[in-house]
């Protein structure tokens, strides 16, 4: 009589415990990816395949509005899962260059900084929930050296990872930006899916790469 008492109690608590956590996922997955950030990428994403085409769209003329709007976001704390912020990450990224001093240089360089900061937040994100399938049909991973290669050429003029390219106006080639080899070893290039340092020099030509004094 007992044992058959304790058993339905034990039910009980179970069927409890199995609801409780239920509604824990269910309010974990209320959080949804935000709209306007989804609409700014779509548009971001819409422009530059009509650039390709027609050369005719000012860029930056969008480009602007859409990193205000993404500071915006990120002030009211409305960038919130992986997806918002690796969205935001492409659109900061897309800030503008201007040439100083027979240099290219950004307009914003910090700008790619947060870019690298919201890539790899995702990216721990989704590691963290194994969610190996969006890492891999975004190539999170590459997004983030990406970003971070970025930042580095124009600011210091080099990177770290080997993901950017500069043109040489009196060459008319395209080039690797130059690589600081010293900052990173092929298991680390491998990771966020750039090809080894090898394999880079001998398809590309790299830039002469000048530390600053």
């Amino acid at each position: 009589m007992y044992v058959i008492i304790f058993s339905k109690w034990f039910v009980w608590i179970l069927l409890l415990s199995l609801l409780s956590c239920n509604n824990i996922q269910t309010n974990a997955t209320l959080i949804n990816d935000n709209r306007v950030i989804e609409s700014l990428y779509l548009k971001d994403i819409e422009i530059r395949e009509l650039d390709a085409i027609t050369d005719t769209v000012n860029l930056e003329r969008y480009d602007k509005v859409h990193r205000e709007q993404i500071f915006q976001l990120l002030a009211n704390n409305d960038v919130k899962t992986p997806l918002d912020k690796i969205r935001s990450a492409w659109i900061l990224q897309h800030t503008a260059g201007k040439i100083c001093d027979g240099e290219v240089a950004s307009i914003s360089p910090e700008n790619y900084l947060l870019a690298y900061k919201l890539s790899s937040s995702a990216l721990m994100e989704l590691r963290e929930r194994n969610d190996t399938m969006l890492i891999r049909k975004e190539s999170i991973p590459r997004i983030v050296a990406l970003n971070y290669d970025r930042y580095l050429l124009f600011s210091y003029g080099y990177q770290k990872y080997g993901t950017q390219f500069v043109f040489d106006d009196t060459t008319e080639e395209t080039l690797l930006a130059p690589i600081d080899t010293s900052l990173c070893n092929d298991t680390e290039r491998k990771y966020y899916q750039v090809e080894p340092l090898d394999s880079l020099l001998k398809k590309y030509k790299m830039k002469a790469f000048e530390k600053a004094k």
